[in-house]
């Protein structure tokens, strides 16, 4: 074979090559792209927003003791059950929780209203300042709201491999500050008629810190746990609290889903000393059920 002949082969064989690699640069300019590297922004994970009102069938619990005065003394203290003011009521409460990574926000509300509650005294005593004898009602109210409010960090999230039952497993550390308004009064009533009425109220707030437990299962079901426990003095007057909750979800679908648990607040309540000292060392506790409504 010629020189020549062998040229014009080989030009035969690569030619279709040089126009595959010519028109790739063409391709690469018309789609505006180019060979560098390109910097990928990082997707930032919107807020997440849940709100879950509930329904809390609750009782009250624990011992109090009324102000009274210099003259009478502060009297004796009272179990909330000697007071009849121990019947679980139904009282609305309610979380608000907003997510982002790691990071979790809560707010929750709750209390307990119970109105002229009676009870007949089996044996002469002191309520506060007002003297009672045997065979006399008491004719009791209670009140106490709570607010608390707390940030969450998930240091801690163990996710199931690939192929196996779904499930997240999330630990978190929270902080935050609860507020606990409480008043009891009591009305003695003798021979038919009012005899005197003792009462006392209390608005103390203080830190606590605790943490949480969440295990998602198949990202419908859910459990959870929380815990917190804190306190403060200052001055005569000091509260302390320990909150436990214990909840369960299922969640049909991303936006709504329902939910119940049993939640146990613990508290004590002092203010001021005797004979104007007004205490409360009880709790709330009973179970709920309600929605949640994630946006």
């Amino acid at each position: 074979m010629s020189s020549t002949t062998y040229a014009a082969s080989a030009v035969r064989r690569i030619a279709p090559w040089l126009v595959l690699l010519g028109a790739c640069p063409a391709a690469v300019a018309q789609d505006g792209t180019t060979g560098e590297a390109v910097a990928i922004e990082p997707v930032e994970e919107p807020w997440v927003l849940k709100i879950e009102p509930a329904a809390w069938y609750v009782a009250a619990n624990g011992t109090a003791r009324l102000p009274g005065t210099a003259s009478a003394g502060n009297g004796q203290s009272f179990e909330v059950t000697d007071l009849n003011l121990d019947s679980p009521r139904v009282m609305p409460v309610g979380e608000l929780h907003l997510r982002r990574g790691d990071w979790r926000f809560r707010v929750m509300g709750s209390g307990l209203d119970m109105d002229n509650r009676g009870s007949v005294m089996t044996s002469a005593g002191q309520i506060g300042a007002v003297p009672f004898g045997a065979g006399d009602t008491l004719r009791s109210s209670l009140e106490v709201m709570t607010l608390a409010a707390d940030a969450q960090y998930a240091f801690y999230t163990y996710q199931s491999d690939p192929g196996s039952m779904e499930f997240t497993s999330t630990l978190l550390g929270l902080a935050g500050a609860r507020a606990i308004d409480a008043e009891i009064t009591s009305e003695v009533i003798s021979g038919g008629s009012s005899a005197g009425t003792a009462g006392g109220d209390a608005l103390h707030a203080h830190p606590y810190v605790g943490f949480r437990w969440e295990l998602e299962i198949a990202r419908e079901f859910s459990i959870d746990f929380t815990t917190s426990l804190g306190g403060l003095s200052f001055g005569d007057s000091e509260s302390w609290s320990s909150d436990i909750l214990v909840g369960f979800q299922w969640n049909p679908t991303d936006h709504f889903g329902m939910q119940m648990g049993y939640r146990q607040l613990l508290f004590g309540l002092e203010t001021d000393d005797a004979p104007g000292e007004f205490a409360w060392n009880g709790g709330l506790a009973g179970v709920y059920t309600g929605a949640t409504l994630r946006f």
